[in-house]
């Protein structure tokens, strides 16, 4: 049956076309849920995070300790938690999580309660978050890296940093966080 005058019929071409674009909304929409949704289990392969710091990116290898006193950095297996361990502090940004931080209720920042912090004197919840750009090392689940008189195990469940010397320290989590 022939078209009726003002209307076009779609060719084949304009029908992929359709298609395909109907497939990749599809598929953004379901991406975008499991993110939502927080089941859609990020890989290392995906995750690329890095730490930026005043002194620059590293890639330094999990637990080498620089006699020149190099920042350690390192990502969780899932790259939710990035960290970074310096002379000075162990500190750990998480992107992604769910708790109430009550230890940044002071803090006026968006995203406040992603930044833990150990040091000899106490751990602590600092405003500014941890930036982050670039590649660091994965340390894997049941791995520790220690430097400059820090220890951070990575688990399943989060990872745990401590000033080894005093035995403060904390753990971040999707779910929780705890100062210690």
């Amino acid at each position: 049956m022939p078209a009726s005058p003002g209307r076009q019929r779609l060719t084949p071409a304009h029908i992929l076309l359709i298609v395909v674009v109907s497939v990749l909304v599809l598929l953004f929409v379901v991406l975008l849920m499991e993110r939502l949704t927080g089941d859609g289990q990020q890989s290392a392969a995906d995750a690329s995070p890095t730490v930026e710091t005043q002194t620059g990116a590293s890639t330094a290898t999990p637990g080498e300790d620089d006699a020149d006193a190099e920042p350690t950095y390192f990502a969780s297996p899932s790259g939710n938690i990035v960290c970074t361990i310096t002379a000075d502090s162990a500190d750990c940004g998480i992107s992604n999580f769910q708790y109430a931080a009550e230890d940044a209720a002071s803090c006026e920042s968006d995203g406040a309660g992603g930044h833990l912090r150990v040091e000899p004197a106490g751990a602590s919840m600092p405003c500014d978050p941890l930036v982050v750009v670039g590649d660091v090392p994965v340390l894997e689940y049941g791995q520790t890296a220690e430097a400059h008189g820090y220890s951070c195990l990575s688990e399943r469940s989060g990872v745990t940093c401590r000033h080894d010397e005093s035995g403060h320290g904390f753990s971040v989590a999707r779910a929780s966080y705890r100062l210690f």
